[in-house]
Order: C-alpha cells, then sequence, then structure tokens
C-alpha cells in the first residue's frame, strides 16, 4: 500500500503553535501518513527553504494548511515563506483543489484567519482542544478518501399511482372513528383502520435492495478495517447483479472470505452467505439464510434463520453485516 505523502505549511506564530503543529504531524505519522514539516527537514539538514517549499508543494499528495489570523495578514501581503507558499499554493485552487485541505485554530472572527484567496472554502475547525479528537478523525477520513458519514445506496424507483379525488368533506374524515348510531353508541375507543397487505412484490422489492444494503455495508465495513490496520486488504468481485464475493488478507495471506447472493432457496426467494477461507463456486451450500418477517406494525424485517449467536434477532442490514462480522468472520482472523 503507497504511503501518501502529507505537508503542513503554518505561520510561526508562538512557540506553542509550533509545537501544535509538529504534534499534529506525529499524529498523522502514527496513522500510517508520511506527515512533514518545515521543522523535520531544517533540525538535521542544511535545507533551502523556498526550493523544500517547491518540492513539498508539487510532490506531496496533500498539503495541509493550518489558517491563523498571521497566516492570513502573510499570505495576503505575499510575506516570507507563508507568502511563497501562497504564491505555489493558486495554481492547486483551479487545478486540483482536492489536494489542499484548510484546518484553522482561532479564538474569535473565523473571516480573519482566511487570506483572500481561500475565501468561501471550508475549513476544518481545530480551535477548540476539546474538539481534537472527531475533527482529527475528520482529518483522517479526508486524507485517506474515505467517506466520513455512510451514504446510503439509491434504492428503486416506488411505483407511484395518482389519487381519485373523493367526495367526503373534512367533518366526515375527522368523525371515522366516532360513528354513533341511534342508540348513542360511541366506537372511538375502537381501532378502525384496516391493516394494509403486504404483497409478493413488496417482498421481492426488499429482499432484493436489503441484499444490496448488505454487500454495501461489508465494503465500508472492509474499507474502515483497511483504514486503521495497514496489514488488512480485500478484493470484491461481483458476479453478477446479486451475487457478491469478498476475499480477506491479512499480510497477503488469504485468511477467511464470505460469499452473499440473492436467489431462490428453500422455501422461496433469500439472501443466502456462505463465509470461510475458500469460497465455493456452487450456491447449493450456504452459512446463513436470510428471509424476510413482518412485525406486529406489519412493517417488513429481515430474519437470520441459521443465526445461533444472536437468536435471530438482526432485523436491518446493517444488524446482519454487524452479526456476521462478529461471530462469523472475525474470529477467522484474529
Amino acid at each position: 500500500m503507497n504511503r501518501k505523502q502529507v505537508f503542513i505549511s503554518y505561520s510561526w506564530d508562538s512557540k506553542e503553535h509550533q509545537e501544535w503543529v509538529l504534534s499534529l504531524a506525529n499524529s498523522l505519522r502514527e496513522k500510517g501518513l508520511i506527515a512533514e514539516t518545515d521543522i523535520f527537514e531544517t533540525q538535521s539538514n542544511s535545507v533551502h527553504l523556498n526550493k523544500m517549499m517547491v518540492d513539498k508543494v508539487r510532490d506531496s499528495d496533500f498539503l495541509i494548511i493550518v489558517l491563523t489570523e498571521n497566516y492570513a495578514k502573510k499570505a495576503d501581503n505575499f510575506e516570507g515563506g507563508v507568502g511563497f507558499e501562497s504564491l505555489l499554493t493558486l495554481p492547486l485552487i483551479m487545478e486540483n483543489p482536492d489536494k489542499l485541505i484548510l484546518t484553522m485554530r482561532h479564538q474569535g472572527d473565523f473571516n480573519k484567519v482566511f487570506p483572500f484567496h481561500f475565501k468561501g472554502h471550508y475549513a476544518l475547525d481545530f480551535s477548540a482542544d476539546s474538539q481534537f479528537d472527531s475533527k482529527f478523525q475528520e482529518l483522517l477520513h479526508r486524507l485517506y478518501k474515505m467517506p466520513l458519514y455512510y451514504v446510503a445506496p439509491i434504492g428503486e424507483v416506488p411505483e407511484l399511482t395518482p389519487k381519485i379525488p373523493s367526495r367526503q368533506t373534512q367533518q366526515s374524515l375527522n368523525n371515522v372513528n366516532e360513528v354513533t348510531t341511534t342508540s348513542s353508541m360511541n366506537f372511538a375507543d375502537l381501532d378502525l383502520s384496516i391493516p394494509k397487505i403486504i404483497t409478493d412484490k413488496d417482498i421481492n422489492i426488499f429482499l432484493k435492495q436489503s441484499f444490496k444494503d448488505i454487500v454495501e455495508g461489508f465494503n465500508l465495513l472492509f474499507k474502515h478495517i483497511q483504514s486503521i490496520n495497514p496489514q488488512f486488504d480485500f478484493d470484491r468481485e461481483d458476479i453478477n447483479t446479486y451475487k457478491t464475493v469478498f476475499i480477506l488478507y491479512i499480510n497477503g495471506q488469504n485468511v477467511s472470505g464470505i460469499k452473499i447472493w440473492y436467489g431462490n432457496s428453500v422455501g422461496g426467494n433469500m439472501i443466502n452467505c456462505s463465509y470461510g477461507r475458500v469460497i465455493s463456486s456452487s450456491d447449493n451450500s450456504m452459512n446463513e439464510m436470510i428471509t424476510y418477517d413482518i412485525d406486529e406494525k406489519q412493517n417488513l424485517k429481515l430474519k437470520m434463520t441459521m443465526n445461533i449467536f444472536g437468536h435471530n434477532m438482526a432485523s436491518t442490514p446493517e444488524e446482519v453485516v454487524k452479526e456476521i462480522w462478529k461471530n462469523n468472520i472475525s474470529p477467522t482472523i484474529q
């Protein structure tokens, strides 16, 4: 796995600020990134500062810029090293803006920390030390190009039909549960609603979408593990629209895998899973068959029919992914 090179640009505002930047660089290095600052270069070598800045801005995968009020003044006046780096970063704003990651440390009006050419850009706010961990996590996701929040896949377009206007008056609608007879009977305490009907088509759509969500859930899980464990890697192969295989590696060695497919099994259509170091090409053998259930409110939910650990309580794609990882995959790669 290629290590990402990161260079941190900042203004020498104070000794405390400089040490904060060095601490940030070391924290990034502990997370597998080649993070560098000017001090790392000058403390052990004779360095031509302008050449160093040109090399770092040109060759680094990312340039983290720590915005402060003093940084903004120097950048706008093209003063010192900050001014020279500002000239170097101007082309990146148009050509490769994703290479620039703005952060800021400032107590007060945030507008004062943005140089003119960065106004309107988003910056990670490290101003509050109490929020450092959450902002550092967001920074890691940016550097590893991993979404911070799960984005649900686009589902199938629902079948909508026009509503036929009714002749009922608003008063009759309000009194639907207050039918009064000549004997002055009141039925307001009864539930007179008619349960919705779950059709075979509803079940088919639900299971197909659940299959896609489970596959995407495993994909996000394995990417997250990969981002925090450099020795972990995985391959994904989409055999067809409704069959996907993941192969898991530790230090390049195949340690486990999972095949997920949607198809006809005993009792009807189901989501099937097979896991282990050797994944069979046959769909006749599986470790888990996931079907559907209907709750008391007539809502569809998932049901793991062969889950001896969770007592079949996993009812959503996320819960299914976590249950299989915890009980069937994780123990094989520890």
